[in-house]
């Protein structure tokens, strides 16, 4: 056995404990939000990798101290959104690096499901005593998920069913973004990249932070799977990155 397959042993077998399913919403035929039992001492941005019996290990980002929001997309994320109050799971973490939180104004630009750690940002924000304001974008008025949840919400779909037809892009370039103290950003990666050039061309990164997404099998920098170009590993100084550690960087 290796020594990285030691620790990562280890820590499964220190840190790993089960979990009941307390409830679940089922937002549409392929997205469900999962509510576990107790909450997890945790910060909006952080993940866990959550584990069901039979299926791969797999990274979820927390959609609130005690919840996941998930999308069916591989064999695992179909069997969870499947589950029912009272099964049992395991999880371990939460692990990552959150997002820095502002008492002052904060802009959400959230796109579709990966929209999930927002969710959590702005509650913990207004909490807070922030002025929170939310761009949220997604193919069609269904993939909306938790809209209700935002106080303040512009919103952009592909088809035009609900909002501006469009995407969060076009809400994102309608904004004045220097009166914000703070922009966070989480999507899919194309829509990622396109905020990131648009928040560079009006000098605003140094205020900007970002959620990535990546495949990784061990989310305690040991295995490699979520290594960035600069070496950077998303489990480990991410998932959260500031603009300016993005600089240079593709993702």
């Amino acid at each position: 056995m290796s020594s990285s397959e030691w620790l990562i042993k280890q820590y499964e077998g220190d840190y790993m404990f089960s979990m009941r399913i307390d409830k679940i919403i089922r937002h549409s035929d392929d997205v469900s939000t999962l509510f576990f039992s107790s909450r997890l001492r945790s910060y909006p941005g952080q993940f866990i990798m959550l584990n069901l019996p039979r299926y791969e290990e797999i990274p979820l980002s927390l959609s609130s101290p005690n919840s996941v929001t998930v999308r069916a997309v591989g064999e695992t994320t179909y069997a969870l959104i499947r589950l029912s109050a009272g099964e049992i799971v395991g999880i371990r973490g939460p692990f990552g690096k959150p997002f820095t939180p502002t008492d002052g104004k904060a802009l959400l630009v959230a796109g579709g499901i990966g929209a999930a750690p927002l969710y959590y940002l702005h509650d913990y924000l207004k909490r807070r005593g922030a002025e929170v304001k939310v761009l949220f974008g997604a193919r069609k008025a269904e993939e909306l998920v938790w809209k209700d949840r935002f106080s303040v919400l512009m919103v952009a779909t592909d088809d035009g069913s609900e909002g501006l037809r469009g995407t969060v892009i076009d809400l994102l370039k309608e904004e004045e973004l220097q009166q914000y103290d703070r922009i966070y950003v989480c999507g899919p990666e194309e829509m990622l990249r396109k905020a990131f050039t648009h928040l560079k061309e009006k000098e605003v990164l140094g205020k900007a932070e970002f959620s990535l997404e990546r495949y990784m099998k061990c989310g305690i920098g040991v295995c490699g799977t979520c290594i960035l170009e600069d070496g950077s590993r998303v489990c480990a100084e991410g998932p959260v990155f500031s603009g300016k550690d993005l600089e240079g960087v593709e993702f």
